[in-house]
C-alpha cells in the first residue's frame, strides 16, 4: 500500500474514533444527567483538532512505512501483555512529558490545550504536543512489534482508541455528574479539574502515583 493511501485509512480511521468515542460519551452524560453537554467551537479550536488529528495519522503512517512497526496476526495473550506494559510505561511517558510541557520553552506547545475553546478539551492538541506525548505509545509498540514479529490491526486500534478513551475520560465535566452512580468513577477527572485550573501539579493523566512519588500532588 504507497503511503498515500495509508496516510488517508490512518487519518480517516483516527478521526472517526475520536469522534465515535466523544459521541458515546456524550450518550452516557445524556442517559446519566439528562443533560446534554453544552458544544462551543471557535476556529482555533477546529484548528487544532486538525492538527491534532493530522500529527496522529502521519506519526502512523510514518513508522508503518519505515518499518518501526510491522503488521501481523492477531493474537490475544500478546495484545494484553502489549496493553498492560504500555499502559504503565505511557502513564510514566505522559506525566514526564506532560512536566515539560509546562517549562518555559515548551508550553507554547501546550497553551492551545488549556486556552483554546474547540469541540472538546480532549480535541485541542497542537501538532507539537501530539508529538510529544503521542510518540511514547511507539516505544513499547515497536518493541512488541520486534518480540513478536509484528503487531496487528487490532492492537493499534485497541491502543490509540483506548488512550483515547482515558483522554476524553480525564477531560469530562465532573460537576454535571456529581451525585450521579457515575460520580464515584470520575477520579482522574477531578485530579485533572485541578490542573486545569491551576496548571500546577496533577501532571499524571489516569492516576496519581507519579504526582504522589515527585511531590506534585495537587489536593483540592
Amino acid at each position: 500500500m504507497g503511503p498515500g493511501r495509508l496516510f488517508a485509512l490512518t487519518l480517516a480511521g483516527f478521526l472517526g474514533g475520536h469522534l465515535a468515542i466523544l459521541g458515546a460519551f456524550a450518550a452516557i452524560r445524556v442517559r446519566v444527567t439528562r443533560e446534554a453537554p453544552r458544544v462551543r467551537v471557535d476556529a482555533a479550536g477546529l484548528r487544532y483538532f486538525a492538527e491534532f488529528v493530522i500529527a496522529e495519522a502521519f506519526m502512523l503512517t510514518a513508522a508503518l512505512q519505515l518499518g518501526v512497526l510491522r503488521l501481523s496476526g492477531f493474537s490475544a495473550p500478546r495484545t494484553a501483555l502489549t496493553l498492560g506494559v504500555g499502559f504503565l510505561w505511557w502513564e510514566a511517558w505522559f506525566y514526564f512529558g506532560h512536566r515539560l510541557l509546562h517549562t518555559r520553552w515548551l508550553y507554547p506547545l501546550h497553551r492551545p490545550h488549556h486556552t483554546t475553546r474547540g469541540l472538546h478539551p480532549s480535541l485541542s492538541f497542537s501538532a507539537g504536543e501530539t508529538v510529544v506525548l503521542s510518540s511514547g505509545f511507539y516505544i513499547p509498540l515497536a518493541l512488541a512489534s520486534r518480540l513478536y514479529g509484528g503487531v496487528s490491526v487490532e492492537t493499534l486500534a485497541l491502543v490509540f482508541s483506548g488512550a483515547y478513551a482515558l483522554n476524553v475520560l480525564s477531560h469530562l465535566d465532573v460537576a454535571a455528574f456529581e451525585g450521579t452512580a457515575v460520580g464515584p468513577l470520575l477520579g482522574s477527572a477531578r485530579r485533572h479539574a485541578r490542573h486545569h485550573a491551576g496548571r500546577r501539579g496533577n501532571y499524571g493523566l489516569n492516576s496519581a502515583w507519579l504526582d504522589r512519588a515527585c511531590g506534585t500532588e495537587a489536593a483540592g
